[in-house]
């Protein structure tokens, strides 16, 4: 039962971190405020997504594919480093550099492929 409330967790902060790194891709004309708030919640998915992971892993241990998840780790690690530094230069009225978002975008999709379809 717990593992599934893991999965849940894992699975909607992919989602999460997908949505919001289109929408800040997309969106050129947002406010500070608001970019703020959506750099936020983007790296809170980055790091859930990656410490729901570790738990799946962990609590699933026998039963993984241990080279796709090390791939998985690794992107995922990634991407929640690259959303704090785009959360870290947002905060401070810096302007990011664009390809942080599309790195976490391309990334993130990654993993969602190496998940879905290996």
């Amino acid at each position: 039962m717990l593992h599934i409330i893991f999965y849940l967790l894992h699975v909607s902060g992919m989602a999460v971190i997908i949505s919001t790194a289109l929408f800040l891709s997309m969106k050129k004309d947002i406010s500070d405020n608001i970019r703020k708030k959506i750099s936020t919640i983007l790296m809170s998915a980055a790091h859930t997504q990656l410490l729901t992971g570790f738990a799946l892993f962990f609590l699933l241990l026998s039963e993984v594919n241990h080279m796709k998840v090390g791939m998985k780790m690794l992107i995922a690690i990634e991407v929640a480093v690259v959303a704090s530094i785009f959360r870290k230069k947002i905060e401070k009225n810096e302007s990011p550099n664009p390809a942080l978002i599309l790195i976490i975008l391309s990334s993130a999709i990654a993993v969602a492929m190496i998940a879905f379809l290996l």
